[in-house]
């Protein structure tokens, strides 16, 4: 009889042992199942912020090559009156020209959800290769438009802004800012001596070249963009 109650007794243990290690089985697929749903959840919300922030940097995009653009159509009319006669000079516009030709600007996109998935990691929640890798694309590709622009930004600080300075108007040129102390200068501009400079058209020239090295780095930048945008809008 003891030998009876013994067996039972452990036939019981037995199955106490394999209802727990179920019990754990079940508590642990539970767990995985409950860390997916938040892991998804949090790879919907981090797909939406993405898609919105992109697109908001389309338009900043937009607006900063349209800037670029103006600024290089205007060095061009100006490269093109080089030489040109008094009267040829006396039908152009030259200080609204002038002033275009400086508004050539930087791209400043918005970053912060890209940055707080940077941050906390949450890159690894991201299932698509090709999304990861046109992110970090477009980062490489930013930094790289950030070292051209600083080019840029110290030749025209540097080279063309203090040539402008001492042979047109600033005031003049700020008309067309509409600055409340634009207006016409009492002081004359000889717009002809300016135009027979060979200094002029060199500065010119290298603004063209570095103008359009700008407008084909946020070419290649609104490329990726668009493509990111159109990735998180399919699951990630």
């Amino acid at each position: 009889m003891q030998k009876s109650k013994t067996g039972k007794y452990f036939k019981y243990a037995i199955g106490e042992i394999i209802l727990v290690v179920i019990g754990i089985l079940i508590a642990l697929q539970i767990n995985n199942w409950n860390n997916e749903r938040l892991n998804k959840l949090d790879a919907d919300v981090a797909k939406e912020n993405l898609h919105n922030e992109f697109i908001k940097n389309q338009n900043i995009l937009k607006t900063s090559k349209e800037h670029n653009q103006y600024a290089l159509e205007a060095c061009l009319s100006l490269i093109n009156l080089i030489g040109a006669t008094k009267k040829e000079l006396a039908q152009q516009n030259l200080d609204s020209l002038f002033n275009s030709s400086l508004k050539a600007e930087f791209y400043f996109p918005t970053r912060s959800s890209l940055d707080n998935i940077l941050q906390t990691g949450s890159m690894k929640l991201i299932e698509s290769e090709e999304l990861k890798n046109t992110l970090q694309t477009w980062i490489a590709s930013l930094e790289q438009m950030k070292s051209y622009k600083e080019v840029q930004t110290n030749w025209q600080n540097n080279q063309y802004t203090p040539f402008l300075l001492n042979t047109v108007s600033f005031r003049q040129m700020d008309i067309y800012n509409q600055t409340a102390w634009s207006g016409k200068s009492k002081i004359s501009t000889d717009y002809y001596s300016i135009f027979q400079s060979i200094q002029l058209e060199n500065l010119l020239d290298n603004n063209l070249f570095l103008i359009e090295l700008t407008i084909s780095q946020l070419t290649g930048l609104e490329t990726l963009q668009h493509t990111i945008i159109d990735l998180t809008g399919k699951s990630l």
